[in-house]
């Protein structure tokens, strides 16, 4: 079985240098992990936004590089043999693709979202893995998540703007969601935050203390309709769920479960769903129904994402600790632990479909980038 992993930045010191210059997020009921990033005051004199300057406008058909971001601050994206705990592919698309994020495997090839430059990319898998197709992007995009394939075109969370977007395979833009516009308008800062919408995002830089709901996953509850969305608010510690059905102004967003400290990765498994309770150091397993079932507790750090395995078993990220854990029901025993470099800064893990197997295990020699 192979696994697919986002790499954010292999040199995680930018991002802790921008963590204290917000001094730290307030803490909330429930919170178990305490480290400077996620304990420190409501308010901040620091400043929450700034326009990255050297960023490039690029005509639609031009795959890059719209950013030019410090070249140690570069990410990657790796391929685990997961039977042997081992990393045997890896892309580093350089400037072009230079913060891996949201992932998704469909229409035989990969998606992969630039939460920095904010674009998604298409991405060759079986006749050359790892080739940028196509460049995908939208002035709404802004420090982007989660990924998702809809019948449609694409979902994602852009965090830095508060929003779940929808566009088309040429950045057409299908169905939005402001969290701004349903009464989500006041940042962890204590500021007032209004829509962005009409705006120009990609080249702006938004603190997570600046974003009102910092949402950072979203996906589609009913796959034959796509009627229901379902999305994660951090700040809040709220799982919503929105009927796409209802007029836009009254899709304000149904509350589904609350209480959560920090929420990440919700995900649908057999039987149900599972989301990451980031800070109150546990899994959430819950019903079709979206009832919560069973916890999984992990002593350990931040954790940043979860995946189920084919197995049954259940893997999640500690990016405090730098390991990758896998658990095997029904008991939730850790059953393994894989440690990656503490520099790396990993994001969300992919079980990568059998399909596309025997291309990454010909091409697992080589590195692959633009």
């Amino acid at each position: 079985m192979l696994l697919a992993a986002s790499v954010y930045t292999t040199n995680s010191e930018k991002l802790r240098a921008r963590w204290k210059l917000e001094s730290g997020l307030p803490a909330v009921p429930g919170q178990k992990v305490h480290t400077p990033a996620v304990t420190g005051p409501k308010t901040t004199s620091s400043p929450l936004t700034w326009t990255k300057d050297d960023y490039t406008f690029l005509p639609v058909s031009e795959l890059g590089p719209s950013l030019n971001p410090d070249q140690n601050y570069m990410g990657a994206f790796v391929v685990y043999d997961w039977d042997q705990h081992s990393i045997i592919w890896q892309a580093d698309w350089g400037n072009y693709l230079g913060n891996p994020a949201g992932v998704c495997f469909a229409d035989g090839q990969l998606y992969v979202s630039d939460f920095e430059a904010s674009n998604i990319f298409e991405v060759s898998l079986d006749a050359e893995p790892g080739k940028l197709l196509k460049r995908i992007s939208h002035p709404y995009f802004n420090d982007l998540h989660s990924l998702e394939r809809t019948k449609r075109g694409l979902l994602s969370a852009s965090c830095g703007t508060d929003l779940i977007i929808e566009v088309d395979r040429d950045g057409n833009l299908l169905w939005e969601w402001w969290a701004a516009e349903h009464g989500y308008s006041v940042t962890p800062s204590g500021e007032p935050r209004a829509s962005g919408r009409g705006g120009e995002h990609r080249d702006k830089y938004y603190h997570t203390k600046f974003q009102a709901t910092h949402l950072n996953c979203t996906t589609v509850r009913d796959r034959d309709e796509e009627r229901y969305i379902l999305c994660l608010l951090f700040h809040q510690g709220l799982l919503i769920q929105i009927d796409r059905s209802l007029p836009p102004e009254q899709q304000k967003g149904e509350i589904i479960l609350e209480g959560l400290a920090r929420p990440h990765a919700l995900e649908k498994i057999p039987g149900g769903w599972i989301l990451a309770n980031t800070l109150a150091k546990e899994l959430i397993v819950l019903d079709d129904n979206l009832k919560r079932k069973e916890s999984i507790e992990y002593d350990g750090g931040w954790i940043q994402d979860c995946t189920r395995l084919p197995n049954g078993n259940i893997l999640l990220n500690d990016v405090d600790n730098h390991v990758l854990v896998e658990f095997a029901g029904p008991q939730w025993k850790i059953v393994h632990k894989t440690e990656y470099p503490e520099a790396w800064r990993m994001g969300e893990l992919v079980v990568v479909p059998v399909e596309h197997e025997a291309a990454f295990l010909a091409a697992q020699t080589q590195t692959t980038s633009v």
